[in-house]
């Protein structure tokens, strides 16, 4: 099976990032939006670790790892802006970057890192850029590079802030009609020291 742990966005923030995608959607060429597998709203998440096919055995291990809360308190994030992976050539992926909250993310990994490191693979030693994928592309012409990184420089998210309170171990099952996700385990983050703001 294959298994990643994520971080959830509430459904106001699912609603904001369908609506940006649909605005990115609109102002490209006529044909372009056919080179995008968009995500679906319900499966919008911010991956903190992919880890891979693992067995039956080794997921169990990884729940057990997961059960007990996380010393990372809950903090508030936002989506903020538009961008592309890799950063120049053709686009593979389109995605909502995390700003508020970047920093809570990187944390919350790092814990997570130390947690799973006793039953899954070693961590990957690349610095988190939390975003939400809201699209795929395939066969992108490089020559539409500057087009589509322009566009994503005019459509403006308005995106809310949500509590990140949690983090949901996921098994990603392949249908014909796409992924999906089906909860392994899902483990609440500490409390706030006081009043949280979103």
């Amino acid at each position: 099976m294959r298994v990643f742990a994520a971080v959830d966005p509430d459904p106001a923030v699912r609603a904001a990032a369908e609506r940006a995608a649909r605005a990115v959607a609109g102002r490209l060429e006529s044909g372009a939006h056919e080179r995008v597998r968009w995500v679906a709203p319900e499966r919008l998440h911010v991956t903190l670790r992919f880890l891979g096919e693992v067995t039956e055995a080794d997921a169990d291990a990884l729940r057990t790892a997961l059960r007990a809360p996380f010393e990372t308190a809950a903090f508030p994030a936002r989506a903020s802006r538009l961008g592309c992976f890799p950063p120049s050539g053709p686009p593979r992926v389109l995605w909502l970057g995390i700003g508020d909250g970047s920093d809570g993310m990187a944390a919350l990994r790092s814990e997570l890192d130390r947690r799973l490191a006793p039953a899954g693979p070693p961590p990957d030693s690349r610095p988190l850029r939390a975003h939400l994928t809201l699209g795929r592309m395939k066969r992108w012409p490089a020559r539409s590079r500057r087009d589509l990184d322009r566009i994503l420089s005019e459509v403006r998210p308005e995106t809310p802030g949500w509590l990140v309170d949690h983090v949901t171990l996921y098994e990603s099952r392949q249908t014909p009609r796409g992924a999906r996700y089906h909860v392994l385990e899902s483990t609440a983050l500490g409390r706030p020291a006081g009043p949280v703001s979103v």
